[in-house]
């Protein structure tokens, strides 16, 4: 889908169906069956100074569910964090080793129900 949508520049970090960099890891966030509407859910994401990481979302959500829109609410304040599609990304600034974090927002549907989830992502630059 990515690559139909063409790829989304914030800045100087580009979202792209590019592969992942080796040093960007971040495991799935939803330990339960079903999205939950309204919920908060943590995740973590490890990246290399001065790398960018682009990984796709890895809910471990249920296979009828569908991810149909997100956002990010809560901007990376040591880098840069975007959204398109089913991928996310994050830039640190550059020369920057430390702890960040964002929260996206993300729209989904699952059997007849619609609703929204935060995921606020905890970020070591290492």
């Amino acid at each position: 889908m990515l690559s139909r949508l063409g790829p989304l520049c914030l800045g100087s970090l580009v979202i792209s169906s590019a592969p992942a960099i080796a040093e960007c890891t971040s495991p799935g966030f939803n330990p339960g069956r079903d999205f939950c509407n309204n919920c908060r859910y943590e995740a973590t994401l490890t990246v290399g100074q001065d790398q960018a990481c682009e990984r796709p979302y890895r809910p471990n959500g249920p296979s009828h569910a569908s991810i149909v829109g997100n956002r990010v609410v809560q901007r990376a304040k040591h880098g840069i964090a975007g959204v398109n599609g089913n991928v996310f990304a994050y830039q640190p600034s550059k020369g920057y080793a430390g702890p960040d974090d964002f929260t996206v927002e993300v729209s989904y549907r699952q059997r007849n129900e619609s609703g929204k989830f935060l995921v606020h992502f905890s970020v070591v630059v290492r």
